[in-house]
């Protein structure tokens, strides 16, 4: 997809809000309309009227809209499958990384940061596109004859304003910390002449095959494919987001295939991956099931 193809990198005001959102994918298996879900969360949200219902507003958006691969009329009268999973996981690492990859899948500068910043450096070893070397090294840390495996907000910033024309640096902020609440980046002080800055790096503790076998159905199955290469795997939004080499994309889509949620095709030369439930509902609602037993 061309550059102008693609959706605009718009500024992010709310971050991850867990604790909220778990409630609110409780109340939606619960059968409470969005309406009620509205009502109740605002006020746990602290702030102006206006501002708690704006937040409430994107936690149910993030946990019911585009990523529940539903349409909006469905959405709004039934739990979407990311609501049933992460209910059942409640207040666990699942939880958090299943809802992290929501936000990032309806906010772009937070995949845009993971994808365009963090992944080609940890991962494919490059520098994200349109720097250098010594161009990187002295807009992320200041130094000129050395760069730290970190990434700081310094840079993220400064590249928002030169590739996406999004000069915020608020909302850059906010993108690393929902992607830091979300278990997907760590951090660190590091120096910077006088002064210190937090530092960012992938943490590498990857999601669980629970989430795979999610991101496998709202990547592919819910749009029609319901057998992907594996080179496509790969490079999913999952993959990008957390960070993930190769080879540990492979493993997750092998433990998920044991559990059942999908099969390998001709493993052994690294065959590609099929859906193995008939709707993303059936999918989630056996995904849950074992989110239950784990507990």
């Amino acid at each position: 997809m061309s550059d102008a193809a693609r959706p605009a990198v718009r500024s992010v005001r709310v971050g991850l809000h867990f604790a909220e959102s778990v409630s609110a994918a409780r109340f939606a298996v619960e059968g409470c309309s969005r309406d009620e879900m509205l009502e109740t969360l605002a006020p746990c949200l602290g702030g102006s009227e206006e501002e708690s219902r704006r937040i409430a507003g994107t936690i149910l958006r993030r946990l019911m809209g585009p990523s529940s691969g539903l349409g909006a009329e469905d959405a709004a009268e039934r739990p979407s499958p990311l609501a049933w999973v992460t209910a059942a996981a409640g207040h666990t690492i699942d939880s958090r990384h299943l809802l992290l990859y929501a936000a990032a899948r309806l906010e772009r500068l937070v995949m845009a940061a993971a994808s365009e910043l963090f992944y080609p450096r940890f991962v494919l070893g490059r520098l994200p596109e349109g720097m250098h070397e010594l161009d990187f090294a002295a807009v992320n840390t200041g130094k000129l004859l050395e760069t730290d495996d970190v990434i700081t907000h310094r840079l993220v910033d400064e590249y928002a304003r030169r590739r996406w024309g999004l000069d915020d640096p608020s909302s850059t902020q906010c993108a690393l910390r929902i992607l830091r609440e979300g278990g997907a980046l760590g951090a660190t002080w590091i120096s910077r002449g006088e002064t210190r800055c937090l530092g960012y790096f992938p943490t590498h503790r990857g999601p669980s095959w629970r989430v795979f076998t999610y991101a496998l159905w709202e990547e592919f199955a819910s749009r029609g494919r319901r057998t992907v290469p594996r080179a496509h795997l790969r490079s999913m939004a999952l993959a990008r987001l957390f960070c993930l080499h190769g080879p540990s994309v492979d493993v997750l889509a092998q433990r998920a295939a044991e559990a059942g949620f999908c099969a390998i095709d001709g493993e052994r030369s690294g065959g590609p991956v099929s859906a193995a439930h008939e709707t993303f509902e059936d999918a989630a609602r056996a995904l849950a099931a074992t989110c239950r037993r784990a507990e």
